[in-house]
């Protein structure tokens, strides 16, 4: 017996979204077409992630009255949602770039019609390299930036477009590191000396310098080793521009801050520089743009961190609907969403609010998530509250990204949870 093709069992197939309604087509919803969708009316297949349009509306708002008051750029990271509905909102709200963390992600976004990506990373695999030459090559609007850190990594940038037709050279921007952390040159001397090895190079151009303090921890209040590195990077910035090795630019690109610390890369990397360019100061963040219900939402500037000076904080745009299928024993429930629906790689979802019969409480609580399967999540259930199988619970998120990654597409949803787009992920 033969097995017939997978392509052959539906031709609407690509129609099949996780979640939506039997025939209903996220590309329809994101056009305007067919019926007007709601999420609890109109036969969606719970569990079901939706994005909130009026708290993404405001923190795209919020996020660009910040850098425009601090008279900073916006490249925000794409990773977190691969979405070209989301990217280009970020894009028509200011954004001068978008960042990447890979060569892959950069090729989606130049095929979003991203024109400058930022490639947030080193580019030393040899596709990766002639990727980034032949697309500036292929279109003059093109702008494509990359990371180095060492000789080696431009020897192999180098060989890679050996022999390689000529054409635009590559910006790249010099990572500063910090001890026991990630990628990055471990010294403002040994950053001098891998910007005096692109300055030789006639297949990349020296435009700035980069770090990454994101992972870095604080030390209870403080930000010692964050202040470090960004204090680094402004003295590697002094140092080249001593060495005239940006006389060839009209503008020095230096670039930091992810989703944890912009404040602090602002507080001491903005404003005045003596330097002999003006210099473009360019922050990263990613999750700003859904926000969370803890990660962020506890630790974050934009959140419950003591705030900026007239910034205000950002609302959780994420949220994971399931029904309470099960109540097998007093004090757990069974909600029918699991690993394969939300991010649990910081924290596990947190129940934010009960629906029943129409109408929503807020969860103060009483039901916390402490374990997930593939297809459920455990839930202890405080004395005397009322959850009933049947109950649709929705759940906020830590850290956002790996949320994101679980759904092809998400409805964007209104006050009232009427469906009035779509967010697509390429991951």
């Amino acid at each position: 017996m033969n097995s017939p093709r997978i392509a052959s069992v539906d031709p609407g197939l690509d129609r099949m979204y996780k979640g939506w309604p039997p025939g209903a087509s996220p590309a329809d919803a994101e056009a305007g077409r067919g019926p007007r969708l709601n999420l609890f009316a109109s036969g969606f297949l719970f569990p079901v992630a939706t994005v909130s349009a009026p708290a993404l509306d405001h923190n795209l708002a919020v996020v660009s009255r910040f850098c425009a008051n601090r008279g900073v750029s916006l490249a925000p990271h794409g990773k977190t949602t691969m979405s070209p509905e989301i990217i280009a909102r970020q894009l028509d709200a200011g954004a001068w770039a978008v960042t990447a963390a890979t060569a892959s992600q950069a090729r989606v976004f130049r095929a979003f019609g991203v024109e400058r990506v930022l490639i947030a990373h080193q580019l030393v695999d040899p596709a990766a390299v002639r990727w980034a030459f032949d697309e500036l090559a292929a279109d003059p609007r093109t702008e494509i930036l990359a990371l180095v850190d060492s000789a080696a990594a431009v020897d192999a940038m180098e060989r890679a477009l050996a022999g390689w037709p000529e054409g635009r050279a590559i910006n790249v921007l010099v990572e500063l590191g910090a001890s026991r952390g990630r990628t990055g040159c471990r010294s403002v001397d040994e950053a001098v000396a891998v910007a005096g090895r692109v300055a030789a190079s006639d297949r990349l151009r020296l435009v700035g310098t980069e770090a990454y303090e994101g992972i870095l921890h604080r030390d209870g209040g403080a930000f010692g080793a964050v202040d470090e590195l960004l204090s680094g990077l402004r003295e590697l910035v002094r140092r080249l521009d001593g060495r005239g090795m940006f006389d060839h630019l009209d503008e020095i690109v230096v670039t930091a801050g992810g989703s944890a610390y912009p404040d602090r890369v602002v507080a001491l990397l903005g404003g005045e520089w003596a330097a002999s360019k003006p210099v473009r100061l360019v922050i990263r963040p990613g999750c700003y743009v859904t926000h969370d219900s803890r990660h962020y939402e506890e630790f974050g500037p934009f959140g419950a961190r003591p705030p900026m000076d007239g910034c205000e904080r950002l609302r959780p745009a994420l949220t994971v609907w399931s029904y309470a299928v099960s109540r097998p024993e007093p004090g757990l429930a069974l909600l029918g969403f699991g690993k394969r629906d939300a991010s649990y790689d910081v924290d596990l979802p947190i129940p934010t609010v009960v629906r029943r019969h129409g109408r929503m409480r807020p969860i103060a609580g009483e039901l916390e998530v402490f374990r997930l399967d593939d297809q459920h999540a455990y839930a202890k259930v405080a004395a005397g509250f009322d959850l009933a199988v049947g109950d649709v619970v929705g759940c906020g998120i830590s850290h956002p990204c790996t949320t994101f990654e679980r759904w092809r597409a998400m409805p964007l949803v209104d006050e009232s949870f009427d469906v009035i787009g779509a967010v697509r992920t390429f991951f």
